[in-house]
């Protein structure tokens, strides 16, 4: 069904260009601060993880081979791991709850301008289920990490519950799955949308929308790592391939996913 779906998908987004120039500023601003929120949370906290490494070998190395076992109550007591691994876990909570708000800041306003190129009566009052669904994917997201923690974990009364070989491949499942269905739902918001509809959709028209979601995410994947074969030599092309490629081609794929999933309909 690409045959199809691609065609519209490139109409809708050749004869809406009226929309590109807020597409581009808002999609810029959107990368820009992420990349803030990068620095500003993400990069300290690997200096905090280094820190409670650092701790953690010294607490090793104070302790005879046949005390191991206690290494975990020891480094409860250690102040010096505690402090730097508290500040590891706020710096990675901050950065995914400023993710989580970019995220549904800018988005809701993307994903509206692309259903608005597609269904010219679209009130921008409907994209309030756009947070909704964000923050049921990420709930979702939480839960699974979660559960991979506990089962690839070990303490001294919990064993891994399967091995770590097993448990990554069912999280990149997961994972998987989550973003799959989680651009369905963002695709179905103009529709009486529910939870129900989107796992439905996405299992019976599998055969138009997964064609369609893994080129997207082949078109993703290039658009947002392109930049980056430049942005230490030359950062200035960088930002040129940002505004003329990447954007761009963002835009068209959030199009595309909306014509696979609507595909039916025409």
């Amino acid at each position: 069904m690409l045959t199809q779906t691609l065609p519209k998908a490139w109409t809708a987004f050749t004869e809406n260009k009226k929309y590109l120039l807020f597409i581009i500023l808002i999609e810029f601003v959107f990368l820009f601060l992420l990349t803030q929120a990068h620095l500003y949370f993400f990069v300290p906290s690997a200096q905090a993880a280094t820190m409670a490494g650092e701790a953690m070998s010294k607490q090793v190395e104070a302790m005879p081979e046949t005390e191991l076992y206690q290494l975990e109550t020891k480094l409860g007591e250690n102040k010096e791991f505690m402090a730097a691994y508290r500040l590891l876990l706020n710096y990675i909570i901050y950065f995914i709850l400023s993710i989580l708000g970019l995220f549904i800041v800018f988005r809701t306003p993307l994903w509206y301008l692309s259903h608005k190129s597609i269904l010219k009566k679209m009130p921008f009052k409907t994209m309030i289920k756009f947070p909704l669904l964000a923050l049921f994917w990420f709930a979702i997201l939480c839960a699974a990490f979660i559960i991979y923690s506990i089962a690839t974990g070990s303490t001294a009364t919990i064993l891994p519950l399967v091995s770590s070989d097993t448990a990554t491949f069912l999280m990149s499942a997961v994972f998987f799955a989550v973003y799959y269905f989680s651009q369905i739902s963002f695709a179905l918001i103009p529709a009486q949308q529910t939870f129900k509809k989107t796992f439905v959709y996405g299992a019976k028209h599998a055969r138009t929308i997964l064609p369609a979601f893994l080129v997207n995410a082949i078109i993703t994947f290039i658009a947002l790592s392109l930049p980056f074969n430049w942005i230490t030599t030359t950062p200035l092309l960088s930002l040129a391939i940002i505004l003329i490629i990447t954007i761009p081609a963002l835009a068209f794929a959030r199009l595309h996913m909306i014509t696979a999933t609507w595909y039916r309909k025409s």
